[in-house]
């Protein structure tokens, strides 16, 4: 019979009996290995026989489930689509797995659903169910997220299709299904509601509501469309639920059998009888498909989760409809469910692994469940009960996890509220367990397997484990979440009985409350928010001390005695008294809480530390009034302690706690009374310790101080009460005033906050005033201090410096602010002091202050505005100063005055500054704008209108003045963005007015920038009929603009931004034009001098300005005037009346007006611009008109008149009048004498010039008979005794442009007058200036017209071709003067232009050698053009160079001569490229330099070897290759940034371009030139580009080049040079009878065969893919006759011409042969380089030796003379020379 209270079963036996439990609630069975036997008494020592090894076979898994598609023949009922759908679903592999759920979903359900109920789609889905159903489990379980959510969304579209397929899945659910079947797919369903993912989740989850339901329910009744959990159905889903909890893994197991592997073969050496030999896997490891991603551990996790949480609702809902039964109730009963709330490995109450070990999720789940087991009613509940009680009490405590934490705290209090006894329970397994584990282990019999009655049989014994484990819970800070445990504890302690406390130890109470303490030692309260966990740690304890000595002083005698001994009552030893112990405990905790609080170890704020006090001190009253005694002398000792020892600093929580305790106890009370008494005493002691300190000299401490202060600060009320304390205190004061504000100004603040005597507080801050500003040393440590106190309102509100003893300082201390650096004391001290004037300084002091701080910015912010010198840093002091005042302060009128005089400034400052400095600091914008928001937000309206007015006008100031900074553009920038509270029209507020501007456009000189500009524009008359302006404008801006120039471009930019104001002010086309027409002549002739430009204005701007005015001309003048609207415009302006006009008739008759008045060349040039835009739609009536009135104004303004003359001609209708007015001038010409042709006759070939039809149309410009006799008396002017001027024979031969080819067909002497002039012109024209290049274009111009006459006309091509050559030699040479670099200009290239297209066809004649280095600058010329035509000159001209040097190389005997190339070209190859500008912006520049660099590669065409090789060695020796080609070109096409930024060449043809076809508007051209003049480069000088890569470093542009190289130039070089040996010179040269050459293309390979006898001597050449960057190699086929040094030196020969000559195929095939040839007809090699040929120069041994008769290469000796140092023969030692 076993002990009483000890259960008989062994330890084996119980855990047997919790087997057959777990087995029965549907845990499987495991294998187990039968226990050894512990060896007993004597039988330890003895060994043991070894226990015999037992096979234990493994779980037989479950078998492969067939697949309904095979056995239930749907295979043959279903589409073949729908089939391979359907068979990749049963695939193992995920990706497979989810197409087959898409296709499902996205195909056949949507088409199902599309078609209705007759789609044959519905139907197959319908024959499907089985199949589908089949899959539901592993699918609906399956690892991937992405699958399940497929999987569950494709189950709810099946159900909600068709009724026919939800009846469908019902009754295969019912009928049809096996118990397995039906159980696996409805447990799948189930869980899969409640997956870990939550989108999955919702998704089931809506399926299992709407479709699922209970027996008896009214939905199924109601509802037929529902799938009912009757008594068939339910316990499956219970079944597989508590299945899934417990043997996750065998449930997977179950649905994803594992396929079975067949055995390998055995060996064919294999004998039987021996192991077999095990084969090493070779097969490399695959990566882990998407299913083996998710871990063994992981995979139960989840499932535990979806089956825990099904339980739970399971459980809910059968709860809620009262049908829950004992059996599904009993089923949480197995110990082994309730691991999942552990978060160890081995939980101490199951000795299993723990379910929730590493897995937090599967433990918040196991807890959720927990809270809905407690909603069953408690008789259901009480046999699991012991379960529950041990899994819950053991876990919780330990539980480390937050989230966890979270979940458990509500099913935790809630089941220690409902069953307190589960401590007792609890300790009963401990207990017992200890007892069986000590008992011995031998089997029992089968009497000892009936289970016992546990509340009949055991008794609590020993310690309670989980009360311990909760006591570590306390020590460790609620688990490390105080925040969240302590307000619970005091629940916990309520629900544990006194035996369970009391069974810990002897002093039950000391050690909670010593496990309380425990974490405040231990720091465990040291987190983030350590006040928050401060504050919940002291509530808590406070509570717990008053609840437990409550339960001391309230429970019985022997509980009592539990909990303050841990002895039961009568037991051993005495035991203490319950009112002395609760006395004792409460006095102990109380100082310890104070000390803590106090050295702040216990970080709690004041009055929440206060407040948890008084509730103790409540509670301590209401349960035993003498238990407030203890606990308040405790407290009280500590806090006088502080205040009265001298050497320890006062804790500011004193004035915390005796003012909280002063509030919050009520009137009357005990409390009250003894809180009134401990401040008395604490006041007087702070004072007394404040005497002896301003008593003292030394330096005290100044954080008691402060606390002293404090407490004074918070009872100084009750102070002041004594009037006999009040004076002493006073005299106190005023004797150690100085000392008092060196160490304790706070103290000085509370005497004159408490001291209602405003006399004598004023006197004492006089004082205090006067102290400050006459000791200057203390200034820095005093005034902050009183500052601080005005600032937080800490002084009275009677001080007032009405007097002022701290004004003068103020107003040092301004001026020290304002010349300092910024952020400096002064200035913060400065800054609160404007901020607080009244108690500091006086009214007028403070307007002053704030009048000079506002003149001063206003003044330093002006010279910022002019000079870049001054830092914007130093803005920052009065800006602070600034927004302090505007934002903190009140200021009087005067200081309002000064505030609102500096805001124009401020707000310029703020949104101006930014736009032309880019270094100001963010934190200067920021006060600026904010001191401007500011005002503008608070100040009148009054106020408001004055600053607006003042801003627009600085910002019109700002425009027209050219010292200031910001450009016109930065300006406008400003007033482009959103301004705060300012409101703005432009064109009314900022720019100047009509007049104004009119005015200043009449001032600026009209001149014509340069006379050449007569080439551009023809109303330009010459030089002699104005004046220039030579006068000198010094005012330009920063950009080089004039002040009209700033303001016409600030006008540009906002009318083309808001065009409906230049469509409403009209009248500024005319400035607009002015504007245009200076920007374009100064762009024109840049190194003229602008009345408006300076000459380093940015001409990409001003470029971007003119299409600004260009595109605002078009908006503007595109308005199509009315039918007749040109006659009423004409009338008026002839009778000067403007009324009725539109707006654009004004502007012309404005036009005409100002011409009439001032008949300058700049208004007729703007009337001109605008008659262009009108005049394109005037017909031949409306032109007639306007011919009538240039007549009738042609005396009053004839600039004007030719203005109008000239655009009727050119953009009207011919009109009858203006052909008439043609013969009129001719005739009147005729009437001209020799003397008045300088004047009169000067206008009317201007005239007549200007009305000249366009040559390409078809009017006749004169009658064939009146041309001749104007020019008889043209020529009469020339031959008559007059000094005819220049500008008539300029005019005059802009006159016979237009009549020669009248007078094609008329023989005479005018002829020769024509070429006189033309020669005339020409000759003077050689050295070209500005003033000639009018004379000099037109006659270019005429020598064209000419040229074209002449070839149609026999006669006269006679007589103009003894002409011709000495004009085309002026032409040349005109073409070949390089201008200076700095007066280049677009005349001047429209000049080369025309000259440069005659010289096209020049005379080979007038081409030598000289021709090139004269003429290569072309190549630089502004003029693209230029460019062009120059390059096609120049590659002939390179031609006739080299063929020269050629000539000059083969006669150079002495071999003296070194062939270069001209110095003029190498300078420009020499240039300097700026590779890191924008290409695009210098476009012209890199096409000048690829010119430079073609010119160069087309002179070593027909050069020789020897030419070639001079060339080579020059560029190599000046590194022009390397160092300058080479980057541009890598540069140009984009290598440098790698292959894929690069140029793409796969549809380029590289070998050739056309210059004709290069264009500026893009960099395409320019790239592809460099691809071109890359490929002449590799293919003329490959040798310097394989140089320049085996010097390159870089690797990456190594691999770059030579990628890019082989790719797309190699193939292209390789065939040029194949070809080149195909070409018949070639050929005729290399072949003759024995020679012969081959040309194999597929293999790069060209042979040379020479026949000697029957035998063959070859040489095979072979080009590498990647030729040039690799050499040519040579392969001597076949050598026969030669011998073999011999031979050597011809390869070594032809290798070097190859090689490091650059030498082509041909040069070495031609080298070899003439060595082998000379070879075989009996010539002798030199016997220095045993070669005929010589490889250097290609010459032959003539230079003999007077003794051997030995010959020799000159070059040969002349190395073996300098590397010999002797004259001597290398063969017979005798001398030579």
């Amino acid at each position: 019979m076993a002990p009483k209270g000890k259960s008989s079963a062994t330890s084996g036996t119980r855990k047997k009996h919790a087997r057959k439990a777990a087995g029965a609630g549907g845990q499987l069975d495991e294998p187990s290995i039968p226990k050894e036997k512990k060896p007993k008494g004597k039988d330890k020592k003895k060994g043991k026989e070894p226990r015999k090894k037992v096979y234990i076979p493994p779980v037989k898994p479950a078998p492969v489930q067939p697949d309904p598609l095979d056995t239930l023949g749907i295979a043959q009922l279903i589409p073949p689509e729908l089939l391979v759908v359907l068979r990749r679903l049963a695939k193992k592999d995920s990706v497979t797995k989810r197409r087959a759920l898409e296709d499902l979903q996205a195909v056949w359900v949507e088409k199902a659903r599309t078609e209705g109920h007759e789609s044959d789609a519905l139907h197959a889905l319908v024959d499907i169910i089985p199949v589908w159903l089949h899959h539901v489990p592993a699918v609906f379980l399956h690892p991937s997220r992405r699958i399940r959510l497929l999987a569950v969304g494709l189950h709810t579209s099946l159900l909600h299709l068709t009724p026919a397929i939800r009846d469908q899945i019902f009754f295969q659910l019912r009928e049809v299904a096996s118990h397995d079947q039906a159980e696996y797919i409805l447990g799948a369903w189930c869980l899969a509601a409640h997956d870990v993912d939550r989108q999955v989740a919702s998704y089931a989850r809506e399926s299992w509501t709407v479709f699922v339901s209970f027996s008896g329910s009214s939905s199924d009744q109601a509802d037929s469309a529902k799938l009912v959990l009757d008594a068939t159905l339910l316990p499956r889903i219970w079944d597989f639920i508590h299945r899934t909890i417990l043997d996750p893994g065998g449930v997977y197991l179950y649905i994803n059998p594992p396929q079975p592997d067949a055995p390998p073969p055995l060996p064919p050496h294999a004998r039987k009888g021996t192991r077999p030999v095990p084969r090493k896997d070779e097969e490399p490891v695959r990566a882990k498909p998407e299913e083996e991603e998710e871990g063994e551990q992981d995979r139960q996790a989840r499932l535990r989760i979806g089956a825990l949480g099904a339980a739970a609702w399971l459980l809910g809902t059968r709860v809620d409809r009262g049908e829950i039964t004992p059996e599904e109730v009993g089923a949480f009963g197995n110990t082994a469910v309730w691991s999942s709330l552990y978060y160890g490995r081995t939980p101490p109450f199951v000795p299993v692994e723990a379910f929730g070990w590493n897995q937090p999720v599967v433990r918040r789940a196991a807890w959720a469940t927990v809270q809905t087991v407690l909603r069953v009613s408690k008789d259901l509940l009480q046999p699991i009960l012991p379960v529950l009680s041990s899994a819950i009490l053991r876990s919780a405590w330990v539980e480390s996890d937050t989230n966890v934490r979270s979940v458990m705290w509500q099913p935790l209090l809630t089941f220690l509220r409902e069953y307190p006894t589960c401590w007792e329970l609890d300790r009963e397994d401990d207990g017992h367990e200890s007892d069986e584990d000590a008992s011995s282990d031998e089997e029992s019999g089968s009497e000892a397997d009936a289970p016992r009655p546990r509340k009949a049989e055991r008794k609590p014994v020993g310690p309670s484990q989980a009360f311990h484990e909760f006591l570590q819970f306390l020590e460790l800070g609620c688990g490390g979440a105080p925040v969240q445990g302590y307000p619970a504890v005091i629940i916990i302690l309520s629900t544990i009985p006194a035996s369970t406390i009391g069974s810990v130890s002897l002093t039950p109470v000391d050690d909670i409350l010593s496990a309380f303490w425990a974490a405040v030692d231990g720091r465990a309260l040291s987190a983030l928010d350590r006040t928050a966990a401060s504050a919940a740690f002291l509530a808590s304890l406070l509570e717990c001390v008053v609840f437990l000595v409550r339960r001391v002083l309230k429970s019985p005698p022997e509980d009592a005695a539990l909990l303050m001994s841990g002895l039961p009552a009568g037991g051993q030893g005495d035991a203490p008294i319950p009112s002395d112990f609760a006395k004792s405990t409460l006095e102990g905790q109380v100082r310890r809480v104070w000390e803590e609080l106090a050295e702040g170890r216990l970080k709690v704020e004041g009055k929440i530390a206060a407040g948890s006090l008084v509730q103790l001190f409540k509670s301590l009253v209401q349960l035993d009034e003498s238990l407030f005694e203890p606990a308040w002398d405790a407290l009280a000792r500590g806090i006088k302690a502080q205040v009265t020892s001298g050497g320890t600093s006062v804790s500011p929580l004193v004035s915390i706690l005796l003012e909280v305790f002063l509030e919050c106890f009520e009137p009357g009370s005990r409390g009250e009374f003894a809180a009134k008494t401990l401040v008395g005493e604490i006041v007087q002691g702070a004072i007394e310790q404040c005497e002896k300190i301003l008593q003292d000299e030394g330096d005290p401490d100044t954080t008691r101080v402060a606390s002293l202060v404090g407490i004074l600060g918070t009872f100084g009320g009750s102070v002041f009460s004594d009037p006999g304390l009040a004076r002493e205190i006073d005299t106190t004061i005023a004797q150690h005033l100085p000392r008092l504000l060196r160490i304790a100004p706070s103290l000085l603040f509370v005497y004159l906050t408490h001291r209602h005597d405003p006399d004598r507080g004023t006197k004492i801050w006089q004082d205090v005033l006067a102290f400050v500003a006459t000791h200057p040393e203390e200034f820095n440590a005093i005034l902050p201090a009183l500052l601080d106190a005005a600032e937080a309102r800490r002084l009275p509100e009677y001080l007032d410096s009405a007097i002022g003893p701290l004004d003068r300082t103020a107003g040092a201390l301004l001026a020290e602010v304002l010349a300092g650096p910024p952020a400096t004391k002064e200035a913060g001290l400065l800054r609160r002091i404007l901020c607080t004037p009244g108690p500091f300084i006086s009214e007028s002091c403070f307007e002053g202050l704030v009048q000079s701080l506002c003149s001063s910015f206003s003044l330093q912010f002006q010279s910022a505005l002019c000079t870049a010198s001054i830092s914007l840093a130093s803005f920052d002091a009065p800006l602070a100063l600034l927004r302090a005042l505007v934002a903190d302060s009140e200021p009087g009128s005067g200081a309002a005055e000064a505030l609102t005089s500096v805001m124009p400034d401020v707000f310029l400052f703020a949104y101006l500054a930014p736009q032309f400095s880019s270094h100001i600091q963010v934190s200067l914008l920021e006060a600026s704008r904010a001191i401007w928001a500011t005002w503008i937000a608070e100040v009148e309206d009054g106020a408001k209108e004055v600053v607006e007015a003042v801003i627009k006008r600085r910002v019109g100031e700002l425009l027209a003045d050219c010292s200031v900074l910001a450009t016109s553009e930065q300006v406008m920038q400003m007033l482009s963005e959103p301004l705060p509270g300012l409101h703005l029209d432009l064109m009314s507020d900022i720019f100047p007015s009509q007049s104004e501007l009119d005015a200043m456009l009449d001032s600026i000189s009209s001149a014509p920038l340069d006379p050449s500009l007569a080439i551009i524009d023809p109303l330009i008359p010459p030089q002699s009929m104005y004046e220039p302006d030579y006068s000198k404008n010094s005012a330009f801006d920063t950009i080089g603009f004039a002040k009209y120039a700033r303001l016409m471009s600030a006008m540009i930019w906002h009318l083309a931004s808001a065009r409906h104001a230049a469509k409403e002010n009209v009248w500024t086309l005319r400035h607009l034009l002015a504007f245009l027409l200076h920007a374009e002549d100064w762009l024109h002739v840049p190194y003229a001098q602008s009345p408006l430009f300076w000459s380093r204005t940015s001409k990409t701007v001003l470029k971007e300005l003119i299409g600004k005015v260009q595109q605002l001309t078009t908006y503007l003048l595109s308005s199509v005037p009315e039918e007749g609207w040109h006659t009423p415009v004409a009338h008026a302006i002839l009778a000067d009346k403007p009324g009725g006009l539109d707006s654009l008739g004004r502007m012309l008759y404005d036009l005409v007006r100002h011409g009439k008045r001032k008949d300058t060349v700049r208004e007729s040039r703007i009337l001109h611009t605008v008659l262009q835009h009108v005049l394109s739609v005037a017909t031949k009536e409306d032109a007639d008109q306007w011919i009538v009135l240039a007549r009738k104004i042609e005396k009053e303004a004839p600039q004007t008149a030719l203005s109008i003359l000239l655009s009727v001609t050119r953009y009207a209708p011919e009109p009858q009048r203006l052909d008439r007015y043609r013969n009129e001038l001719a005739a009147e010409m005729l009437g001209v004498r020799p003397s008045k042709a300088n004047t009169d006759g000067l206008w009317l070939l201007r005239r007549l010039a200007a009305v000249a039809p366009d040559p390409e149309s078809d009017i006749i410009f004169l009658p064939e008979r009146r041309a001749v006799n104007l020019v008889k008396a043209c020529q009469q002017w020339i031959t008559s005794d007059e000094d005819i001027d220049e500008d008539v024979e300029s005019e005059l031969t802009l006159v016979f442009f237009h009549l020669a080819p009248i007078l094609q067909s008329v023989p005479g002497s005018h002829w020769d007058l024509i070429f006189d002039i033309m020669e005339n012109n020409l000759e003077n024209s050689t050295t070209p200036e500005s003033i000639m290049l009018p004379t000099l274009e037109r006659t270019l111009r005429l020598f064209i017209a000419v040229q074209d006459v002449a070839s149609t006309n026999k006669a006269l091509r006679a007589l103009w071709e003894s002409r011709q050559t000495t004009n085309l030699v002026f032409i040349r040479d005109i073409a070949a003067a390089k201008p200076d670099a700095d007066r280049s200009s677009t005349p001047l290239s429209v000049c080369r232009e025309l000259a440069l297209q005659i010289v096209q066809d020049l005379p080979n004649s007038l081409i030598d050698e000289t021709t090139l280095p004269k003429m290569c600058h072309l190549v630089t010329d502004s003029s693209a053009e230029v460019q062009k035509m120059a390059y096609q000159l120049l590659h002939e001209s390179a031609k006739k160079y080299t063929e020269n040097v050629v000539i000059e190389a083969a006669v150079d005997s002495e071999a003296t001569m070194k062939p270069q190339l001209p110095a003029e070209l190498i300078e420009i190859l020499h240039r300097y490229l700026n590779l890191e500008a924008n290409i695009e912006a210098h476009q012209q520049e890199f096409f000048g330099y690829l010119l430079g660099w073609m010119i160069t590669f087309d002179t070593f065409t027909n050069a020789s070897l020897k030419v070639k090789s001079g060339y080579i060695d020059q560029l190599r020796d000046l590194a022009l290759v390397s160092d300058y080609l080479l980057p541009t070109l890598l540069t140009v096409l984009g290598l440098y940034e790698g292959i894929p930024r690069a140029l793409k060449l796969d549809i380029w043809s590289i070998d050739e371009f056309y210059l004709d076809s290069y264009t500026f508007e893009s960099r395409l051209s320019l790239q592809l030139l460099a691809a071109h003049v890359f490929y002449r480069a590799l293919l003329i000088v490959p040798s310097l580009i394989r140089g320049w890569l085996v010097d390159c470093r870089d690797r990456q542009l190594f691999n770059a080049v030579t990628y890019y190289t082989s790719g797309h130039f190699s193939p292209a070089i390789v065939r040029a040079e194949l070809d080149q040996v195909r070409t018949t010179d070639v050929t005729a040269e290399l072949t003759d009878d024995n020679t012969t050459v081959k040309v194999a293309s597929a293999v790069n390979e060209v042979t040379l065969s020479y026949a000697v006898d029957e035998h063959q001597l070859e040489l095979t050449l072979k080009l590498p893919p990647d030729y040039p960057l690799h050499g040519i190699e040579i392969r001597d086929t076949k050598r026969v006759g030669v011998p073999d040094e011999r031979w050597r030196a011809w390869v070594l020969g032809v290798q070097q011409i190859l090689t490091f000559r650059s030498g082509s195929i041909v040069d070495g095939l031609t080298f070899f042969k003439k060595n082998i040839s000379s070879h075989f007809e009996g010539l002798a090699e030199c016997a220095i380089c045993y070669s005929i040929i010589s490889a250097m120069d290609g010459s032959l041994p003539k230079k003999p030796c007077k003794t051997c008769k030995n010959r020799f290469h000159a070059g040969c000796l002349y190395k073996w003379f300098n590397t010999s140092h002797s004259s001597s023969c290398p063969l017979c030692r005798s001398e030579i020379i």
